[in-house]
C-alpha cells in the first residue's frame, strides 16, 4: 500500500473514531414560555439533536371511558396552539427546528398515567389519543415522562403498545417517529424487563438529578453528585449504554437556615425551593462563595453569613460530567430545562445562548 493511501485509512479512521464520540444533545423545552414568534426565531435549534416539548394538551381529568370521538372532539380536533399575530407559536418552533434538522418529540408528563393506562380499553383510547395528536402537528414522536405511581411492568407494556402504535403512523405518513421515556436514576430493571423495554424504544433518559432531598425530602445535599450517578448507574447495565442518555441540570436548590446534610423535621420546602443557574448568577456578585466537593465533583455555594446555600452545577462540573459521559460510551445528555440559564440575544436578530448548555457543542 503507498504511503498516501496510509495517510487517508488512518484520516479516515480518525474521523469514524472522531464521529462515534459525539453525543447526542437534547433538551426539554416547557411550553407555556412560548407565547412569541421572536422568542422561536431566537432560539439556535442547531445546537440540538431533539427537543422534548412539554406543550401536550391537558389529557389529565380527560374521562377516557368515554367514546373514542368524543376524545378526540376534545383534545385533538378543537385543539389550537397559542397565536402571536395569526401564527400558532408551537406548529412554527416544529417547522423552524425541521428547518434546523432538529427532531421535536411532544413530551406526555405528570400525573394520571397510571389511570389511564391500567386498563387495556383505555389505554388503546389513549394511544390513539397521542398519535392522532402528533401526526395533526407533525411532531417527530412521543416522550413518556411518567414519574409517580409508576409500576415498571405496566409502563413497559404501555411503550410496546405506543410502539405498535406508531409503526403504523410511520407506515401512513412515511416519516421516522421516535419513542422514548424519562426514568428516576434509582430505578432498578430485571434483565428480561430491560430487554423488553429496550426493543420498543430508541432511547432512555436517565434522570440523573434531583438526588440530593429538593424541596420533598428532609435532608438536603447535592442535587447532581458524580459520584452518586456512578454508583447508580451500574443498576442500568442491564441495558446497552449506547441507548442511554444521562441528564444535565442548570438549576439547584436553594436552603435557609439549615446545613448540608442536616436532618429536619418535615419537608424541606420548608427551608428551600427551586432555583435557576441564572438566579444564582447575581448572588455570587453579593459575595456568595462557591466550595467544591471533591467527592462529588459539584460544588455548595453559601452567603455570606453561612445562614443559607445552593447546590448547584458549574461550567467545571459540567464539563466533568460530560468527560465522564463520554468516557463511559454514553448516548448523549439531556437537559432540564431550557430557559433556565438563557442569555439574551445582544442585539436583534441575535440567538440565544447559555452559560451551561453551550458547553455541550
Amino acid at each position: 500500500m503507498k504511503k498516501s493511501s496510509i495517510t487517508i485509512v488512518l484520516l479516515l479512521s480518525m474521523f469514524i473514531h472522531l464521529r462515534s464520540q459525539e453525543l447526542s444533545h437534547s433538551t426539554y423545552l416547557v411550553g407555556y414560555n412560548l407565547n412569541s414568534t421572536e422568542y422561536i426565531r431566537q432560539i439556535d435549534f442547531s445546537r440540538f439533536d431533539y427537543i422534548y416539548l412539554m406543550a401536550a394538551p391537558d389529557w389529565k381529568d380527560v374521562d377516557f371511558g368515554q367514546p373514542f370521538e368524543k376524545i378526540r372532539q376534545q383534545l385533538v380536533t378543537t385543539h389550537q396552539y397559542t397565536e402571536d399575530k395569526n401564527t400558532p407559536v408551537v406548529p412554527y418552533l416544529i417547522h423552524r427546528a425541521h428547518k434546523s434538522g432538529t427532531k421535536v418529540l411532544l413530551s406526555f408528563a405528570g400525573e394520571g398515567f397510571r389511570q389511564k393506562v391500567e386498563n387495556p380499553e383505555t389505554r388503546h383510547k389513549f394511544i390513539r389519543f397521542m398519535t392522532d395528536f402528533i401526526k395533526k402537528y407533525d411532531y417527530d414522536g412521543i416522550e413518556i415522562d411518567w414519574e409517580s405511581d409508576l409500576s415498571l411492568p405496566l409502563h413497559a407494556d404501555f411503550i410496546k403498545e405506543l410502539r405498535t402504535a406508531l409503526d403504523t403512523l410511520e407506515k401512513e405518513t412515511r416519516k421516522k417517529l421516535y419513542l422514548t421515556t424519562a426514568l428516576h436514576s434509582w430505578q432498578k430493571y430485571s434483565p428480561s424487563l430491560a430487554r423488553q423495554l429496550s426493543s420498543h424504544v430508541d432511547w432512555l433518559n436517565i434522570m440523573t438529578y434531583d438526588m440530593g432531598g429538593g424541596i420533598w425530602g428532609n435532608t438536603a445535599r447535592h442535587n447532581t453528585p458524580l459520584d452518586q450517578i456512578e454508583r447508580e448507574m451500574k443498576n442500568w447495565d442491564v441495558f446497552d449504554r449506547s441507548r442511554l442518555c444521562i441528564g444535565l441540570a442548570n438549576y439547584g436548590f436553594i436552603y435557609h437556615n439549615i446545613i448540608p446534610g442536616q436532618k429536619v423535621e418535615g419537608k424541606l420546602s420548608r427551608y428551600g425551593s427551586y432555583i435557576s443557574y441564572n438566579k444564582m448568577i447575581p448572588l455570587l456578585r453579593q459575595g456568595w462563595t462557591e466550595e467544591y466537593d471533591t467527592a462529588a465533583k459539584v460544588s455548595y455555594f453559601y452567603s455570606p453569613d453561612k445562614k443559607s446555600f445552593i447546590t448547584m452545577d458549574t461550567p467545571q462540573s459540567i464539563r466533568t460530567k460530560i468527560d465522564w459521559i463520554k468516557q463511559n460510551r454514553y448516548k448523549g445528555i439531556f437537559w432540564w430545562e431550557f430557559s433556565y440559564d438563557t442569555i439574551p440575544p445582544a442585539k436583534k436578530g441575535g440567538k440565544i445562548k447559555h452559560h451551561l448548555i453551550d458547553i455541550v457543542k
